[in-house]
Formats: structure tokens, C-alpha cells, sequence
């Protein structure tokens, strides 16, 4: 894949001013690097495009349709870099009181292949940050390789230029809204209702058909865990939900192999059930969803309505010498443990 172009501007919101960067020809392999990382980064979400007409799109149209004009090119660059300055400004100033909008620089590339006749324009935000040369002690900036350093991106793959739409891969290592949002003007293909419905629904399908007759105590609690985490997070990173709920969880019943088995099915489930892997959680539709009622004995039932905290020590099951089964439920609610209680 040729790179037509490549840019570096560090966004200065606190002191309003967008800086221009060289890109030496070792930048090229850099920028390989990241498109080969993003484009097989399972961590993005689609988006599509809300009129050609927003600035950023407008402008990316504009630079591949202009090469040979290197100076509207780059006005077409540093339009969208300076859109990243004000939109940040404005994120700051609503965020000032909780956190801080994340530094970085603006990378933007425009690269070509040839055998799809296809368009790549990346915009990646990467952290920058200040460090003394050890050739002769000067302050400078500069950012990292690491990909872990890498804040947002997006990646536009365009093949037609008249198109009336155009679609696009948006990672953000933050639930913040301004970069899809404000700055690139995106709307998501899915909304966040669908994805909160489709996820819960599809890996409480898998934990039920796979595990609940097999280990039905590992599925109680996995599936408390899921709600609790669904619940307690804002914000899904779905390959980071399942290493908190489900690689980290050491089974009670279930032969780890299976367990592994199980995990791989969940790690499918979103290109099986068109999801997305990152998305903001919808609470009502989880809500719906906690309600389990279990028979216990005649003229008895235990209903769940929502995820319990330290489940192990709030809901056991024994036997008594005599082989009877009981349900011991830890209570903190006064009035009720009175009228259950036989004690003088």
C-alpha cells in the first residue's frame, strides 16, 4: 500500500495552537504499523457518515481528489487539525471539573492500493509528550511506537468518491463522544440499545445452553457476574469484559477445558450477532433482563432481581446429616429475618 501523504500536528488546546511536525521518510513504516494494527484491532466500532458535507469528510474528499495540488492539500489538513483544536477546547471546558481531555498529536495519512483502487485516510491521536535529548540535553516532544499510547483513531476506506455515504472504524480508548461525535461527525451504525441487547442476550445464550445443565452453580454465578459487570461499567470494551468476567473466573463444577471452549464461543459472538466490541451500556435493558425465579419448595420461590455483591457468602446450599437440602440466604433487612426467625 503506497503512502501518498503524511502529517504530524500536535494539538495544544490549553494554549490554542496547533504545531506542525517533519515527517521523516522512517515515519512511513510508523504509519504501516498503525493501519496494520487498527485494521486488525478487534476493539472498534463502525460508524458511517452523516452528510458528505461535514468538514472532516468534506476534507478527506478533498485531499485525495486534489494530490497534485499540494497546497490545498495541506489547507485541507490543517483544517481538520484545527476542527481537533476547537473541538477539544470544547470537550475540556465541559470535562474541567472531573478529568482532563487526553494530549496527543494528530497523525493523518492518505495511503493507496493500487490492486483495489482503494483509499485508506487515517487520523490517529497518539500521546505526546516531553523528554530531554541525551545528545544535548534540549527539551523536545515526541510520542511513542507503543500502541498503547495510541488515544483515538479512525480509518476511512474509500473507493468512491461520489458516494453518498461513506463508512468508518472508530476506536477510542475512552467512552468520550467528542472525537466520533463532535470532531469527525459520525453516527454509529449500531446504536448503544441494540448493542446492549444483542451482547447480554448472546453470552447469556451461550452460559445457558453450554453450562447451566452441566454446572448450574458456575452458571449462577457467571451470569451474576455479567449482570454485575453490565451493570457497574458505562462503558464495554467486550475483550475486556470477557477477560474480567470469564478468563479471570476459576469454575466451581466445570472442567476448565470446557470453560475455554465456552470462552472461544463468546469471542465469536459478535460478528456472529452483528454487534459492536465497544459501546456505552443502556441500563434499562439489562434491568429486563436480571429477573430469575427459582422453585424451592411447594408454596415457595427465590426470585433474583438484581446482580448481588459477594454472591458465595449471600446465597448457599447444604445438606443436613439427614440428606435434607436447604437454601441459606444472608439478610441484612431486620424486619424480615424477625419474622423467619424461631429464636426465644
Amino acid at each position: 500500500m503506497e503512502i501518498v501523504n503524511q502529517t504530524i500536528r500536535i494539538i495544544d488546546y490549553e494554549n490554542n495552537k496547533v504545531y506542525k511536525r517533519d515527517t521523516p521518510d522512517e515515519f512511513s513504516e510508523y504509519v504501516r504499523q498503525l493501519v496494520t494494527f487498527l485494521n486488525n484491532n478487534t476493539s472498534i466500532r463502525e460508524y458511517h457518515t452523516r452528510s458528505v458535507n461535514t468538514e472532516v469528510i468534506n476534507c478527506v474528499l478533498n485531499v485525495i481528489k486534489n494530490q497534485i495540488d499540494e497546497k490545498l492539500m495541506i489547507n485541507n489538513i490543517d483544517s481538520i487539525a484545527n476542527r481537533l483544536l476547537i473541538k477539544e477546547q470544547s470537550a475540556q471546558n465541559t470535562v474541567a471539573h472531573m478529568t482532563n481531555v487526553q494530549k496527543g498529536s494528530l497523525i493523518q495519512a492518505l495511503l493507496y492500493d493500487d490492486e483495489r483502487n482503494t483509499y485508506t485516510y487515517l487520523l490517529a491521536k497518539v500521546e505526546h509528550t516531553d523528554f530531554v535529548d541525551d545528545s544535548d540535553f534540549s527539551f523536545k516532544s515526541g510520542f511513542s511506537k507503543d500502541m498503547k499510547n495510541l488515544w483515538k483513531s479512525c480509518i476511512f476506506e474509500i473507493d468512491d468518491l461520489n458516494a453518498s455515504v461513506f463508512h468508518a472504524k472508530v476506536y477510542s480508548n475512552t467512552k468520550a463522544k467528542y472525537w466520533h461525535d463532535d470532531f469527525l461527525e459520525l453516527d454509529q451504525c449500531t446504536n448503544d440499545e441494540v448493542n446492549t441487547d444483542k451482547a447480554f442476550r448472546a453470552i447469556d445464550g451461550v452460559l445457558t445452553r453450554n453450562i447451566k445443565n452441566n454446572a448450574p452453580r458456575d452458571h449462577t454465578l457467571l451470569r451474576n457476574a455479567l449482570i454485575s459487570y453490565f451493570k457497574s461499567n458505562d462503558y464495554i470494551d467486550y475483550d475486556t469484559m470477557i477477560q474480567s468476567v470469564l478468563e479471570n473466573y476459576h469454575p466451581v463444577e466445570l472442567e476448565q477445558e470446557k470453560m475455554n471452549k465456552v470462552i472461544e464461543k463468546i469471542h465469536e459472538l459478535p460478528d456472529k450477532h452483528k454487534f459492536d466490541k465497544q459501546f456505552n451500556t443502556v441500563a434499562s435493558v439489562i434491568n429486563a433482563k436480571i429477573k430469575r425465579v427459582y422453585d424451592v419448595c411447594s408454596g415457595v420461590q427465590l426470585k433474583i432481581t438484581d446482580a448481588i455483591d459477594d454472591f458465595d457468602n449471600t446465597i448457599t446450599a447444604y445438606r443436613d446429616l439427614d440428606g435434607n437440602k436447604y437454601i441459606k440466604i444472608k439478610t441484612d433487612n431486620e424486619l424480615t429475618f424477625k419474622k423467619f426467625s424461631n429464636q426465644e
